[in-house]
Parts: C-alpha cells; sequence; structure tokens
C-alpha cells in the first residue's frame, strides 16, 4: 500500500488568494499574497543556470552554458516588454548586463549560505525586485533501438485516363493484393532535460513563482530541448498577466472554501509537485466557477472541496515500428491521337500504387494523476458531491490534473444554480 501524506494549505508554502479565468498552464505556482506579484515585477536579475547538485550558478564565460544563459534573456526581453532583465553572460549586450566593471556587482556571484542572504545582497546591489534561478535538474542521452520487422501490407494499384479516345475513364486494372514489408532497424537518440526555474522575491528572499518542466524528444540537440523548456517558461511567466479576481458572481452566490488534500509520496517529496498541485486546485475554481464566490482563507467557505490525489507518476510506453499507406501517383505519361475530325489531342495515362511509409518504433511519454474530489457542507461536514478521476499528459502533470479539475468544477457549479443555498453560516 503506498503511503500518503497529509499536507495542509499552511504546510504546503502555498498562499491562494482569488484568482479567475487565468489561461495559467503548466507545472507553474505563484505565490499571489506577496505585496508585489511576480507577474507584475519591473526589475530582475537573470543568473546563470545552475547545473545538476552544483550548489551555486555556473560561472559565466567558461562554458557552452553561457549561450543557454543569453538565449533565455533575449527570450525573456522578447516577450515580457514591461520588465527590465539584467543578467552575467559576457554574450549579453552591454545594455543587459548586471557587470560592467561595476565592483558592486561583482560579489552577486559569491556563494550564498540561503536565499535571504543572497536576495539582500541582491537588492542592496541593484533594487531589483526579483532574482531568477534557473536550474538544469538532470539532463541525459539515450538511444532507443527499433528492432527490424516485418508486416504484411495490403497494396493497390490500378490507372486512370484523362481525354482518351473513349473520354476520361478511372480504376482502370484495378488490382488488389497482400506483400511481406520489411521495416528496418534503426537507432533513435532520445534526448532528455528536466529543469526548473524559481523566482526569488529579492526584498525578502521568499519564492515568488517556481515552474519545473520535463522535456522529451527523439533526433533534437540538448539546446533545442533547453529552447523548448525556455519557451515553457517564458510563455507561463507571461500568461499570468492575463490572470484576474473573479467577476460578475452573484452576491447570493454560496462562498466555497478549500481544506487540504492528501498526496501520495511520489509528490509529497517534491517541493515542485506540491506547489503545482495546490496553485492548480486553486487557479481552476477561479477560472471555472460562475456560481460560487471562491475564498480561500483558512476555514472559509460554506462549502469547500477536499480530497485525495490518488496517483500521481510519470512513465513510458512503447510504440512497436509499424507502416502507414497511400495510394499515390506513380508515373505519368503522354499520348497523341486524333479525333474523328483528324484534330490531334492529347491523352494522360496516370498510373498509381499504394506507397507505404515506416515508422520506427519509439517510446511515447505520459504523465498521469488520479484524484477523488469531494464537496463538503461545512457545517453539517456533509459530502455533497464526489467524483474519482484520472487523466493523463504528454508534457505535463498539471495538464492532466487541470483536465480533472476542469470536469469537478464544472460539476459542482450547476448544484450550485439548483439544489445548493447560501444560508449556511460561514
Amino acid at each position: 500500500m503506498k503511503t500518503k501524506v497529509l499536507l495542509t494549505l499552511i504546510l504546503a508554502g502555498v498562499s491562494l488568494l482569488p484568482m479567475g479565468n487565468a489561461a495559467a498552464a503548466g507545472n507553474i505556482w505563484m505565490d499571489k499574497s506577496a505585496e508585489v506579484e511576480a507577474k507584475d515585477y519591473q526589475k530582475v536579475i537573470l543568473y546563470p543556470i545552475r547545473y545538476r547538485n552544483e550548489s551555486d550558478p555556473h560561472a559565466p564565460g567558461t562554458g557552452d552554458l553561457d549561450g543557454y544563459d543569453n538565449y533565455l534573456h533575449k527570450r525573456l526581453n522578447k516577450k515580457m516588454k514591461k520588465v527590465n532583465f539584467f543578467g552575467f553572460s559576457p554574450m549579453l549586450e552591454e545594455k543587459n548586463r548586471i557587470l560592467r566593471d561595476n565592483p558592486a556587482y561583482e560579489h552577486l556571484k559569491d556563494h550564498f549560505d540561503s536565499e535571504e542572504a543572497r536576495s539582500k545582497a541582491v537588492y542592496e546591489a541593484t533594487a531589483a525586485d526579483g532574482y531568477l534561478l534557473p536550474h538544469i535538474r538532470w539532463d541525459n542521452q539515450r538511444v532507443d533501438h527499433s528492432p527490424e520487422t516485418w508486416v504484411n501490407v495490403q497494396m493497390e494499384s490500378y490507372t486512370d485516363v484523362e481525354n482518351g479516345p473513349a473520354g476520361d475513364k478511372s480504376g482502370l486494372n484495378y488490382n488488389r493484393w497482400w506483400t511481406s514489408h520489411c521495416i528496418p532497424g534503426h537507432d533513435s537518440v532520445l534526448q532528455m532535460l528536466d529543469m526548473d526555474y524559481t523566482l526569488y522575491d529579492a526584498t525578502t528572499g521568499r519564492k515568488a513563482m517556481t515552474l519545473v518542466d520535463y522535456y522529451r524528444c527523439y533526433d533534437v540537440s540538448e539546446e533545442h530541448a533547453f529552447k523548448q523548456v525556455a519557451n515553457h517558461f517564458v510563455g507561463d511567466w507571461y500568461r499570468q498577466k492575463n490572470d484576474h479576481a473573479q467577476k460578475g458572481i452573484s452576491a447570493d452566490a454560496p462562498v466555497l472554501g478549500f481544506r487540504e488534500l492528501s498526496l501520495p509520496a511520489e509528490a509529497a517529496q517534491d517541493e515542485f509537485a506540491i506547489k503545482t498541485i495546490y496553485y492548480a486546485f486553486k487557479d481552476e475554481a477561479g477560472d471555472q466557477l460562475k456560481n460560487f464566490k471562491v475564498d480561500d482563507m483558512p476555514n472559509a467557505g460554506q462549502y469547500y472541496v477536499t480530497g485525495d490525489i490518488t496517483e500521481y507518476r510519470r512513465g513510458e510506453t512503447w510504440n512497436p515500428p509499424c507502416v502507414t499507406t497511400s495510394v499515390g501517383q506513380i508515373s505519368e505519361e503522354k499520348r497523341k491521337w486524333y479525333d474523328k475530325n483528324n484534330v490531334e489531342q492529347t491523352m494522360k495515362i496516370k498510373k498509381y500504387a499504394t506507397q507505404i511509409y515506416d515508422h520506427y518504433g519509439y517510446y511515447s511519454f505520459y504523465y498521469r494523476v488520479g484524484a477523488h474530489l469531494k464537496l463538503v457542507n461545512a457545517k453539517t461536514g456533509e459530502v455533497v458531491y464526489s467524483k474519482e478521476d484520472t487523466a493523463s499528459d504528454s508534457e505535463r502533470y498539471a495538464n492532466a490534473f487541470r483536465s480533472i479539475l476542469k470536469d469537478f468544477y464544472r460539476d459542482i457549479d450547476k448544484l450550485a444554480t439548483s439544489s445548493l443555498s447560501s444560508d449556511s453560516p460561514k
């Protein structure tokens, strides 16, 4: 039996203030209780990437990671127009570099024993709102072998004639048969990259935003993988700007609160997973609910949502070699002929046949979440509605969990207009 860990919202380190109608997606979390939210930052220091288990970001100007630093910086500048980003990479344009022969900035590259110490140094030297620490958690390549495979394929062939002596004719000499076809063996290189991004508040040293991402793709470079993950991160941060409080909710609408979720050990041992789960838990409520007023204060709500995350795992599935077919034109011949008026005509003889396309075997990846969610009457403790569901996504845990939440919140929103009332005491 899998060990479960019960975590309250406070223990999870997640503050949940009213949100709604956000386009947020992905494995992201943002501190909505901060005096200045990450989406409103105007000046951010972008630290060099930290690699795997190293305690500090890499030293700028010492290796290939400089190119990654530079790409992320450019991407942020392009998308986040109202934020000024300053970095350390010598590849950056002069105006974007924090180290410009200024001794006051040199110590920002030092080792810090805590983020509180680093934030103090960053704020005193730059007066920035925050600083971003990208981190390559894990990277690797794997060679996956697709074995030589024989398959039986149904073939077709026929001929079409255009503008012939007998007019247009199609499907002439039609033939159908089976043939044995060999899909050759093939080795494909799987590029794997896991990254997380942590944005800190420079005035407090507290985490303001986090995102974790996993990338798997065949026959691409690590640079390509990094750029895709960086694009995801920047896009998710950008979409937070569309986040706003619920609007148009009736004054008589029942109030919905939140309680703790029970998490499986796989999720409870990963801070990023905890933040992702709880952020989606609240974010989707604000987005989907039109007939509840959302309130995340402790013990709030005439009704509240609670439940169990019953499954939280990722895996891979082997897809064996296969073929697809399509009938296409393989040749065209033109011939002259004379009609009854002795006028020269040109007919086209087009031959068609089945074409075979090989597809090598490969692994596809999934991120699977299961949940048992409950809507509870806060006064009586009665479970008004419950639902168990599972979902998978090919890229992110949060996408799978959000699909479950969307359905659940839509279901209870319908109840708010029928069987529920707002007369329960808060």
